[in-house]
């Protein structure tokens, strides 16, 4: 039968080569940093031992405004009745506290993000906008820092480039990255910034203003092609490359400076003072390694303030006796854990399809004490209420719960477990 043989080898080549045009067409969409194994370890008993019992999400939490859809953050101006939400649908919608009633307010660039109201102005919300994964944008939309007059309805761009920054270099002995001194810090004038010197920004996801309202903190992920929320930072979140930024941008100055780099996915940023002073020091959350750092801004030192947490720590927030809170988006499973201590796997995980993955549906809230360092509140919630809880914005009596998911719409809050009895 020696007539088949060369059908055969057809066949043979033929599935090699399905096979390979198959492995290019997983591949990621650019070269993804693959960094040395990483252990996780174990929950902290201490966060443990302060975890709410069952499911208070799913058992006390309530939630308004049906038609809101999935959202990453909640600006509160509880004293004026109000709140404004930045939605998954690209616009930013304001919500009425006393009705629970929203409606769409303003549609910016591309989707917001991370936002804040600017201190002292209730007429001003500072805000990322950056690319949802999957979305489609006009060319003439840019990622960036911007600015909304609440009053007239208005966005303006604060900041659309930054200065290109220098090479990456391995973090010095006992530092996590490369964290500048003010001293140090590559800046170059907002005005200045052109094609030669700065590039665009690639990713703003979160940010926190100075008490004086001159100066925003904010923090840039990653800036590979295709950079963008959700399942864009997928492949980041694989590899753990150390592609992280944070950036300054002062109002008074008129610089933009790079405060950090050669971190992993720098993702919550809030503020930390001393009394009455201005800030001192920053919490910042690498998202896929489930930890929170702290920078000190008058330095170069950098420290871990908690490692191994229990869920995917995302956005940050701080309430008004100082606690801080944290927006746990997934829990930690085993198989992350293993993956990330065992990255020889990486390079077949990043070829297989995210929906052929297993993802985690619980997520969930804990707070610390104003210096971070004693947990005093967790809980986990199924995710039936509020999916992928993204941050946890305290008001006066509730904590807030926006839910980066289109499953779960509406306005989701929680009895704050810190509000006196009735």
């Amino acid at each position: 039968m020696p007539g088949r043989t060369p059908r055969f080898l057809l066949l043979i080549v033929g599935a090699f080569a399905l096979s390979a045009i198959a492995w290019l067409r997983c591949a990621p969409p650019y070269a993804i940093e693959i960094a040395p194994a990483y252990a996780m370890g174990e929950v902290s008993p201490a966060i443990l031992a302060v975890q709410a019992g069952g499911d208070p999400i799913a058992a006390r939490g309530e939630t308004m405004a049906h038609e809101v859809p999935g959202y990453d953050e909640i600006v509160l101006q509880e004293h004026l009745g109000r709140a404004f939400v930045t939605a998954m649908d690209g616009r930013i919608w304001r919500l009425d506290l006393a009705s629970g009633r929203a409606e769409p307010f303003v549609d910016p660039p591309l989707m917001a993000a991370g936002a804040r109201a600017v201190p002292g102005r209730d007429d001003l919300v500072w805000f990322c906008a950056s690319r949802l994964h999957g979305a489609t944008y006009p060319a003439s939309e840019q990622v960036g820092l911007y600015e909304l007059e609440i009053s007239t309805r208005t966005v303006r761009p604060l900041l659309l480039r930054v200065p290109t920054p220098p090479p990456r270099q391995p973090p010095r002995a006992g530092r996590l990255g490369t964290l500048y001194a003010p001293d140090e810090r590559p800046r170059l004038g907002a005005a200045a910034l052109d094609e030669a010197n700065s590039r665009p920004i690639a990713f703003c996801n979160d940010l926190d203003v100075s008490r004086d309202g001159q100066r925003i903190y904010w923090s840039e992920p990653f800036d590979g092609p295709g950079a963008s929320m959700g399942g864009g930072a997928f492949y980041e979140g694989i590899g753990l490359g150390r592609n992280g930024r944070l950036w300054l941008h002062d109002l008074a100055r008129g610089e933009v400076s790079l405060v950090a780099q050669g971190y992993t996915f720098l993702d919550g940023v809030l503020l930390e003072h001393a009394g009455e002073g201005d800030e001192t020091s920053l919490l910042v959350t690498e998202t896929p390694k489930f930890r929170v750092l702290r920078f000190e801004l008058g330095s170069d030192r950098d420290e871990e303030v908690w490692h191994g947490l229990p869920g995917m720590p995302d956005g940050l927030d701080r309430d008004a006796d100082g606690r801080v809170w944290i927006g746990l988006l997934k829990e930690r499973s085993p198989a992350v854990t293993w993956i990330h201590a065992n990255p020889w796997l990486k390079p077949l995980l990043l070829r297989v399809p995210r929906a052929w993955l297993p993802e985690p549906h619980r997520t969930g809230v804990l707070a610390l004490s104003p210096d971070a360092r004693t947990p005093l509140y967790f809980a986990m919630h199924d995710g039936s209420r509020a999916a992928e809880i993204s941050v946890a914005v305290p008001g006066r009596e509730r904590v807030f719960l926006p839910s980066f998911s289109p499953h779960t719409p509406g306005v989701h809050s929680l009895p704050s477990p810190f509000a006196p009895p009735p």
